[in-house]
């Protein structure tokens, strides 16, 4: 990637030189536009390999290069607020959802330390790949992997919720008020496309990640 971007830096310096005048400032406007796009799209290709090197298991996902990194493995505790808040108002909107939200362990959650960070740098490697099936993976013909766009919701706030409330409605062992209660914390909170997601996702037919041979 650094060698495509030194070759595009050194044609616009080639191409500035060949300008003059008043059109010099709008090419250059346009220049940067294009290359801060391609850059965009580079940050947005390919797929993740994280691989534990404790158990020398590789999963891949459909997470792109620019976030193929141990940052995503890390919870700061401007996402913990982040997270607490956002499910106090689906509460306060929703009280139905007050037992989804006790599921979903969203209230346990905690920021990472300084020394479970270093553990984790330590314990996991990435690396980017043209696709996940590119190397070697081949989802069922049941299933199929996670987009970026799902995998971001599945982990957000909303899907951890809708995921809970699933889960509880589906357990017939569970008290009938409960599950009554969680049914309707997906009826009055969540859209049909986050519900069948959600379903999909606990289905295991919609995958965020899936082993490497």
């Amino acid at each position: 990637m650094k060698q495509v971007i030194i070759f595009i830096t050194c044609l616009f310096l080639h191409t500035s030189c060949l300008q003059s005048g008043e059109d010099i400032q709008q090419k250059n406007e346009e220049e940067t536009t294009w290359l801060l796009s391609t850059l965009l799209w580079q940050r947005n290709s390919g797929n993740c390999i994280k691989t534990d090197t404790n158990t020398n298991i590789s999963m891949c996902s459909r997470r792109p290069l620019g976030i193929c990194n141990v940052n995503q493995l890390i919870v700061t505790q401007a996402e913990v607020n982040y997270t607490l808040n956002e499910s106090r108002t689906i509460q306060n909107r929703n009280p139905d959802c007050q037992e989804s939200i006790l599921q979903s362990g969203i209230l346990s959650q905690s920021a990472t330390s300084n020394a479970n960070s270093d553990t984790i740098k330590a314990r996991y490697r990435f690396l980017v790949t043209e696709s996940c099936e590119a190397s070697g993976v081949q989802p069922s013909s049941d299933t199929r992997f996670a987009t970026f766009f799902e995998i971001q919701w599945l982990e957000s706030t909303r899907g951890k919720i809708a995921k809970a409330a699933k889960s509880i409605v589906a357990n017939g062992f569970l008290p009938q008020n409960s599950r009554d209660k969680a049914n309707s914390c997906l009826q009055l909170e969540f859209l049909e496309w986050e519900k069948g997601l959600a379903e999909g996702n606990l289905q295991n037919k919609i995958l965020i990640e899936i082993t490497v041979p």
